[in-house]
């Protein structure tokens, strides 16, 4: 996960794809911290690609034999990929200020 650090304002913000590195906040340049993802990030797309196959045979009306089972399955690893990515923020947001602190 990479994170958006400014010297300027202080800020700490996770960084999306389409970002290029500049504060939010007050638009100057920011550092890069890359923080490597942990088992519960890779859980997080394991149960989200899960629960999108299921979404899709659901849209697509397909039978999987598994009757009511399916809409366990499907709303279970959604929720539990949201479980696993609130997880992962914290995690990587801790190391994160972490790094922060022994840069200054």
């Amino acid at each position: 996960m990479k994170f958006c650090y400014c010297g300027q304002c202080k800020d700490l913000r996770p960084r999306s794809w389409y970002h290029h590195g500049d504060c939010l906040l007050c638009g100057n340049e920011c550092a890069v911290i890359v923080i490597p993802m942990s088992i519960s990030g890779y859980l997080m797309y394991v149960f989200s690609a899960i629960g999108a196959v299921f979404v899709a045979s659901e849209l697509m009306n397909l039978d999987l034999g598994l009757g009511e089972g399916r809409l366990y399955i499907m709303f279970g690893s959604i929720i539990l990929a949201m479980v696993f990515s609130f997880l992962e923020l914290e995690r990587s947001t801790k190391l994160a200020r972490a790094k922060v602190g022994k840069v200054l």
